[in-house]
Formats: structure tokens, C-alpha cells, sequence
């Protein structure tokens, strides 16, 4: 299976490793084979990783175009080499259009999209020689309307363009550049923001996305994201480039008109 993923060696650099789904892509790539460099604003959270993948941990900030030039060159530096990148980086903050100031929607825009630009202008300059795959996180709520977080919507949609854009200019260096899009998704942030157990959280969670008609009948988990990831950094997408893969439950598959018991 190894083969056939084609990640078996390739040094990889997963940023927003250190917890959620960045841990649960981390896992998996090194699992596959990769030689896998975990990337986060926390130290210990990465260093943690790190050490269950066996690969290796690096601090910083990639909201600044410094801060992710030092983190890609690091991770280039330790690995020998950068072919596949993941960037899993994104917050989000609910709140009402009217009330939305300038201060919230430059933080959104700055920590959903422009940091995916900062790695991904920072990794282009060492994948153009060799070529590489890239994959980064964006959302449903950059395809369907945001309401109640319109930056955080308007941030994943420029992620979108962005990966489109890049898989454009970059094809001719054997770049490939695409995204995964989740809907609501139990990661530890939204699990532990619960204030009750776990499980408890988790069912309440499934219930509340089965009442809202998600076709599977509950919301994702990390690894259902990471799984995605996997597949478009691996040789198994290696004709793919520009697409985004929607990982919702089928939500976007439902008619949004359906009324309980009609067929």
C-alpha cells in the first residue's frame, strides 16, 4: 500500500501539526511512509507530535511572511528536501455581519488565507525544482453562504481561488496544488470549548448535525479530514490538481427543500 500512495520517504512538512486534524494528517502520512516535519505555533504540542511520528518539530508563526519563510526553510533544511506540504491552519470567529469590525475581518482574512499564501510563496520556492504536492484546509463555508461568520466564508472561498490559481501557474514545475473543504468537524477545540465529558459532547454533537438532515446523521472527526489530505498529497491524485474535495457528511449532496417522511 506504501507503493501505491508513492509518500513512502518524501519529506513532508504538515503546518497546524500540533493538534486536531493536523495531528490526525501527521499520523497518517507517517504511517504511509513519509518523512514527516510537524509544524505549530505551540512548541510542546509539536514537539509531542513530533515524537509519535518520529519525524520533527518546528515552532512559529506562519500568520507573517517571515515567520513561514523560516518554518518552510527549516522543515527543508531538516528533511533533506520538501515535497509534500499540508497546511491545516484556521480559526474561526462567529459573529453577526453588522457587528463585524475591521479589527475581526483582518484577523480572519489574516489567519484563514493570507497565511496559506506566506507558505505556500515559502514552499514554491523549494518545490519548483523537483516538483511537489500541496494540500490545504478550507471549508464548506467558503462554498455555501457563511452567515454569522462572513470573513471566515470570504477567507476559505479566497483559499479556494488561491489553490485554483496556484495549480494554474505552478503545473509546468509538476506542482500540484488542491484543498479539502469540511463542514463541522470534532476536533479537541470544539470538544474540550464543550465544558462536559467527551463522549457526552460528541453525542450531542451527532445529534444536533442528524436534527439539521446531514445525510450521514453526524458530524465528521478529524481523521476524516486527514484522510482526504492523504489521498492529494499522495501518487493516487497525481492527475488532480486545482480540485477541492468536500468532506460534509453529504450535506452538499442533500435537497435543501426535503421535509421528514417525504420521499
Amino acid at each position: 500500500m506504501k507503493d501505491i500512495l508513492g509518500l513512502q520517504g518524501q519529506p513532508t512538512l504538515v503546518v497546524g501539526g500540533g493538534y486536531g486534524i493536523g495531528r490526525a494528517t501527521a499520523l497518517l502520512l507517517a504511517e504511509a511512509g513519509a518523512q514527516v516535519a510537524v509544524a505549530d505555533i505551540d512548541g510542546e504540542r509539536a514537539a509531542s507530535v513530533a515524537k509519535e511520528v518520529g519525524g520533527h518539530a518546528i515552532v512559529g508563526d506562519v500568520t507573517t511572511a517571515a515567520g513561514a519563510d523560516a518554518i518552510v526553510d527549516e522543515a527543508h533544511d531538516v528533511l533533506g528536501g520538501l515535497t509534500r506540504l499540508a497546511n491545516i491552519v484556521g480559526r474561526v470567529q462567529m459573529r453577526e455581519f453588522e457587528d463585524t469590525d475591521p479589527a475581526q475581518w483582518q484577523d480572519q482574512i489574516q489567519f484563514n488565507l493570507v497565511q496559506q499564501m506566506h507558505v505556500c510563496h515559502a514552499a514554491g520556492r523549494h518545490m519548483r525544482a523537483r516538483g511537489g504536492a500541496i494540500a490545504m484546509v478550507a471549508s464548506v463555508s467558503g462554498i455555501y453562504g457563511a452567515r454569522k461568520h462572513v470573513a471566515y466564508g470570504a477567507a476559505k472561498a479566497g483559499v479556494l481561488s488561491l489553490a485554483r490559481s496556484l495549480a494554474d501557474e505552478w503545473g509546468r514545475y509538476g506542482i500540484r496544488v488542491n484543498t479539502v473543504a469540511p463542514d463541522i468537524n470534532a476536533t479537541p477545540r470544539i470538544l474540550d470549548g464543550a465544558n462536559r465529558p467527551i463522549d457526552e459532547a460528541l453525542a450531542s454533537m451527532d445529534a444536533k448535525a442528524a436534527r439539521e438532515g446531514v445525510p450521514l446523521g453526524r458530524f465528521g472527526r478529524p481523521e476524516e479530514v486527514a484522510g482526504p489530505l492523504l489521498f492529494l498529497l499522495s501518487d493516487l491524485s497525481s492527475f488532480m490538481t486545482g480540485q477541492c474535495l468536500v468532506a460534509d457528511g453529504g450535506t452538499m449532496a442533500r435537497f435543501p427543500h426535503a421535509v421528514a417522511g417525504e420521499g
